[in-house]
């Protein structure tokens, strides 16, 4: 999969024919912050009964700060008809704003209180539309689009499939059933300005604008800020910031003096995350001393607020609450500073997959984590630290060196080293951990794919062996000629054994971190190779990850059937959430009921990876785990028995980012702990055909398998 580039941080003009870049310019909460306001805070949102209501006192808690309605920005130096200014929040506050400008504004206010805000981009016009069925929260818990969304978005834009007038007709009956609000942003506008059209309008009149706006105007698209916020290509931009006077410090436009000497600025203030935990903390530690009261009117804390509530909790009695709150701001000053550090060295590391690898590798249980961003993710990290880490920096170093390993950034930069040394942190442990983090990373370069192959089509029992060694492309650099298995399932393990020696006798000393075996259908029902006896359980020193032998060369009955599963991956590792994956988990009943679920098969119903509530029948007349493991490249299936779904679908969501070699990790903790600590994720088991595993099978598929020479150990086969 292509890492996509983060968004860049400056602020700059819209690119018309981007629409998806018009997030960058919604920053929540900076917009909440600067048009506060009476507005409803997100609690409220959530708990409301009626979001119209919600939505409503939005609406008006903007229409209060009285902008003003100013026509688009023309830049006539650099004038393009295909792109266009955009105002910040500051300037809009202070000159007015267009259409687009406002609905971006009233946008940022509704994410900022949970609610989703759709822009609707019409041919010369923009207003918003609000979806009244529930919170973002609703949407990202369930992991899946809102209900009905297919019939005007996909993947956060207008849903171009279905074409513009079939998108607007079908967003009209959303609106009128009240699923969505359409609201005429520009109604917020102050109407008293000498000389100029009012726009000014109530709630209830901006409603009944946006509705007939969009039933008369020509819809362009749709963009779903939150979507792409939390797709991470699309980032807010940081807002300018002023230029300096002229005077000693520099001429005019001179960037900003660092916030702290010889190092980078911070930001402003800790995430909402990391607001949230100071917040619970202040308050408890407050109730019980007084003296601390005086600090819990800030709505936001900047790092010179975070000093002096240090310096005011340390002139309070020790108690646990006001050595809760000295722990949480202390973490929380650590994180601004290895935020601002990571923002400006290696800003290109901050992928959200990427965020999320080294999240789960510093939180040994993530309880849920789900946070957003860089700024999020540090506070998560120092928040939910290993308790033996007493301060939270030990797990901000290895948060920033993991993050540099998987970039490959090279931690012997001066700027790195300056950084360790501003914020006390070990630049010997620096080089250990970047050293552990590459050496599996390099490894991960080379593996060793087996292939136990049935005799016949109709035999699910492996009767050869073929092995190759395939570089990070999924291309064969070694052949290991085909080699008969034991009839007896017990011993091929020792086939496995042998494959091990031959293997590492070609790569010397670089040591081999994963084995990919692929098995027929029945086989993969009954036996583990992760435990396979090679000296030691295989799994106890490599990656396993498991594949449907019968990928390579699918028999005829099932040919057709496999050709979807690249489309398949395509949708799973594109189109699906980079950080959380999708699956699309069946029920025995779903799945019993052949005819219906052969039909929802036909139809795509599971665009993506799929999931099975129970165990494939063995043997199974039907063929049904065969025509599965035909059609879906990644095929989950329940194992050993599962009380609590949920769990173990909540376990596949929080760690998608490490598999599939999470799945060994997590047998390899089931080994160690009572089968009622296993983790949930134990209990799965997994075919996964990635890219690199379609690519092997398409060009192994064109060989004669197992022809092979001893003298360049390259195959040689008929085309």
């Amino acid at each position: 999969m292509t890492v996509p580039t983060p968004s860049p941080g400056r602020w700059e003009k819209w690119k018309k024919t981007e629409p998806a870049r018009l997030a960058c310019y919604v920053d929540p909460e900076e917009i909440a912050r600067r048009y506060a306001g009476p507005l409803p805070g997100p609690a409220y949102v959530q708990r409301a009964a009626d979001r119209r209501a919600a939505v409503r006192a939005v609406y008006d808690g903007l229409a209060a700060q009285r902008l003003r309605y100013e026509t688009a920005a023309i830049d006539f130096r650099r004038f393009h008809p295909a792109e266009q200014v955009v105002r910040t929040p500051a300037e809009i506050a202070a000159q007015g704003g267009n259409c687009l400008e406002l609905t971006l504004l009233f946008a940022g206010l509704c994410l900022a209180r949970k609610l989703r805000a759709l822009v609707v981009l019409l041919e010369d016009h923009a207003l918003a539309a609000v979806w009244l069925g529930g919170d973002l929260d609703a949407v990202w818990t369930h992991g899946r689009p809102a209900e009905r969304d297919h019939l005007v978005m996909s993947r956060g834009l207008i849903n171009g499939a279905a074409g513009a007038t079939a998108v607007r007709g079908a967003l009209t009956g959303l609106v009128a059933d009240g699923t969505y609000l359409l609201v005429e942003c520009t109604g917020v506008t102050a109407g008293d300005d000498p000389g100029t059209r009012s726009l000014c309008r109530t709630f209830d009149e901006a409603v009944a604008e946006g509705a007939a706006r969009t039933g008369r105007g020509s819809l362009v698209d749709l963009v779903d800020i939150a979507f792409h916020h939390r797709g991470g290509l699309y980032s807010p931009y940081a807002v300018p910031a002023p230029a300096p006077p002229p005077g000693p410090e520099g001429p005019p436009g001179a960037a900003p003096a660092p916030g702290r000497p010889g190092g980078p600025a911070r930001p402003e203030r800790p995430s909402a995350l990391g607001e949230q935990a100071l917040d619970t903390a202040l308050r408890r530690a407050a109730a019980a001393h007084p003296v601390l009261a005086d600090q819990l009117d800030l709505p936001h804390r900047t790092p010179e607020d975070l000093a002096r509530l240090l310096d005011a909790a340390d002139t309070a009695p020790v108690t646990p609450e006001t050595r809760r709150l000295r722990e949480v701001a202390g973490a929380l000053t650590l994180a601004l500073a290895a935020h601002a550090f990571v923002a400006a060295w290696m800003p290109q590391a901050a992928h959200p997959a990427a965020l999320r690898r080294a999240l789960l590798d510093c939180v040994a249980d993530p309880l849920g984590l789900r946070p957003h961003g860089l700024a999020e993710h540090l506070d998560a990290a120092v928040l939910h630290r290993p308790v033996d880490d007493p301060d939270g920096r030990a797990t901000l170093l290895r948060f920033v060196v993991r993050l540099a390993a998987t970039a490959g950034v090279d931690i012997g930069d001066e700027a790195f080293t300056d950084w360790c040394r501003r914020e006390g942190h070990d630049l010997a442990t620096a080089q250990q951990l970047h050293l552990r983090f590459r050496n599996p990373a390099d490894d991960a370069r080379r593996r060793l794919v087996v292939h136990l192959r049935a005799t016949t089509p109709a035999d699910n029992r492996p009767g050869s062996a073929d092995a190759w060694l395939v570089d990070g492309r999924g291309r064969p650099t070694h052949t290991r000629p085909t080699t008969p298995c034991p009839p007896d399932p017990e011993d091929l393990a020792d086939v496995l054994a042998d494959i091990l020696e031959w293997a590492d006798g070609i790569l010397g000393a670089t040591l081999l971190h994963r084995v990919d075996i692929a098995l027929p259908a029945r086989t993969l029902l009954h036996w583990r190779p992760e435990e396979a006896d090679v000296g030691i359980r295989l799994g106890a020193h490599h990656q396993v990850v498991l594949h449907w032998g019968a990928r390579i060369q699918p028999p005829g009955h099932l040919r057709r059937l496999s050709r979807q599963a690249a489309y398949r991956l395509r949708h799973v590792e594109d189109l699906g959430d980079a950080v959380y994956g999708s699956v699309d988990w069946v029920d025995p009943a779903t799945a019993q009921n052949r005819d219906d679920f052969e039909e929802r098969l036909g139809r795509n119903d599971y665009p993506g990876a799929l999931g099975l509530r129970f165990a494939p029948a063995d043997p199974d007349p039907d063929d049904l785990f065969e025509v599965l493991l035909a059609r879906f490249p990644i095929l989950l299936w329940q194992d050993r028995p599962v009380t609590a779904w949920p769990a173990v679908e909540e376990d596949v969501r929080d760690r998608w980012v490490t598999l599939p070699g999470g799945f060994t990790h997590a047998y390899r903790r089931a080994w160690t702990c009572a089968d009622d600590a296993a983790p949930p994720l134990s209990r799965l088991r997994a075919v996964w055909d990635d890219e690199p595993w379609l690519a092997f099978c398409r060009t192994t598929s064109t060989h004669t398998a197992g022809i092979g020479t001893a003298a360049d150990g390259r195959t040689r086969g008929r085309r």
